[in-house]
């Protein structure tokens, strides 16, 4: 890792763009969000509403994504005490999806060569009241989530009513059998005239390799490695947050090793 280049943001580059390849921002025209109204399938009869950005299109596998988050409040839903949904439950946090493909409704009568083409992503989830619960996760196919609890090197701080930045990164090794993974935070950014101000105070959250053992034995399709990109969708989803939720400084790029 270099950690000393800056994007067009200014924001500190982990690792070094891949020579010649793909750099998406924020406004541009791969980038959406919206807000909208969910359910679950785990909790029948019940409503959410989500806020989504997301970058569409496809880049190679190798890559590092940013963003900062503005999380004003969270909406009644979290708080009114829904069984299943709450701190370490559904809807209880912000999930970066990497190298993933389509996410559409479904239900008990997709056929099966619909569902092997959906998701198949990583996740780095970050919950609003902070924590290391379901910190890193795998989706295949949607919507089927295989969760991991991975010890952190900087616990991840409760981040309503403020501002955090968040990467994530993902590159093959060398022999390209397994993945590498990163996640990072940053605490300290504020905003000032309705722009994002940091010093690039990055904590490194977790670091691991996924060699097969993030899957789940009732999930197969969630156990060997997601050494490629299964679509064009990257998606940064939050439920159960406030509309004037924003984003900013977000890119996501090709990346090499150092």
């Amino acid at each position: 890792m270099s950690g000393t280049e800056l994007d067009q943001f200014g924001i500190v580059k982990k690792f070094p763009d891949l020579e010649g390849g793909v750099t998406i921002i924020q406004d541009g025209p791969e980038w959406d969000e919206t807000f909208t109204e969910h359910g679950y399938n785990s909790i029948p009869g019940v409503k959410i509403r989500r806020k989504t950005f997301k970058f569409n299109k496809k880049l190679k596998a190798d890559q590092e994504v940013t963003t900062y988050v503005l999380l004003p409040r969270l909406n009644s839903e979290y708080s009114e005490g829904i069984d299943g949904i709450g701190k370490c439950q559904s809807g209880s946090g912000h999930s970066i999806k990497l190298r993933g493909g389509p996410h559409p409704t479904v239900n008990k009568n997709t056929p099966k060569k619909v569902l092997v083409k959906t998701a198949k992503c990583y996740i780095f989830h970050y919950e609003y009241e902070g924590g290391k619960c379901n910190n890193f996760q795998k989706e295949h196919p949607h919507p089927k989530y295989a969760k991991s609890t991975i010890d952190e090197e900087n616990e991840f701080p409760k981040w309503i009513g403020k501002v955090m930045g968040f990467k994530a990164a993902l590159l093959n090794t060398e022999d390209g059998k397994v993945v590498e993974f990163w996640s990072w935070f940053d605490p300290l950014a504020r905003i000032e005239n309705g722009k994002l101000v940091t010093d690039n105070n990055w904590l490194l959250r977790y670091h691991g390799i996924d060699k097969g053992q993030f899957g789940s034995k009732k999930l197969p399709g969630t156990e060997p490695p997601f050494l490629e990109t299964h679509g064009s969708l990257t998606e940064f989803r939050m439920d159960n947050v406030d509309e004037n939720t924003k984003a900013f400084c977000a890119s996501l790029r090709e990346i090499r090793r150092s």
